[in-house]
């Protein structure tokens, strides 16, 4: 794929692709991991070596890992096979999601924004389905950027959802607040509704 994305990521990963495969899972996905179902299919968006998918595959989930990236993909693969796990990947543009109507029982977006696929998750997760959602957040006083949030952003974009947490993560480098994410746990209304 020639997307300016996937080269960057491409050359990323081919470079630090192995520090990557030691990164933990994302800390809200292991905190709620308990109360997800233990069947179904989960989709991991942006997933890079698919960390979070090895979680959720282990978990009793059959997981879809989408990424730009095909190094990460096939690192993930390598991880998937090494560990025991299934785990499907896809080179995948979110940039134009589109989902099968009400497929996926879990979705999880960490560390990864693309608005387009507010609707798009909205429409695959099947009612009473999981979302877990984790990305950078604009500081106040900060410019506006594509790939940041507006604060509150998130919970308005799934206030129709049960929201059963939302809150912010201070990320902290050298002992400074480096950036923030915002947090969403949601769950799709049992209704057909989205």
């Amino acid at each position: 794929m020639n997307h300016p994305d996937a080269v960057k990521w491409n050359g990323r990963y081919t470079q630090e692709g192995q520090k990557w495969l030691h990164s933990k899972a994302n800390a809200l996905l292991a905190a709620y991991l308990p109360q997800l179902p233990r069947q179904g299919m989960a989709l991991d968006a942006a997933a890079g070596v698919g960390t979070n998918s090895m979680v959720l595959a282990a978990h009793g989930l059959h997981v879809v890992a989408l990424d730009i990236s095909e190094v990460a993909l096939r690192l993930a693969q390598q991880q998937a096979a090494m560990r025991g796990v299934m785990v499907e990947t896809a080179v995948y543009d979110l940039s134009r999601p589109w989902f099968p109507p009400h497929s996926f029982d879990v979705i999880v977006n960490f560390r990864f924004l693309e608005r387009a696929t507010f609707p798009a998750f909205q429409a695959a997760l099947k009612p009473g389905g999981w979302l877990i959602f984790e990305t950078f957040i604009r500081i106040p006083g900060q410019a506006a950027e594509t790939y940041y949030l507006e604060p509150g952003e998130l919970e308005q974009a799934f206030a129709a959802w049960e929201i059963v947490w939302s809150g912010t993560r201070e990320v902290v480098r050298n002992k400074f607040v480096h950036k923030i994410t915002a947090q969403l746990v949601a769950r799709k209304p049992d209704s057909a509704a989205s």
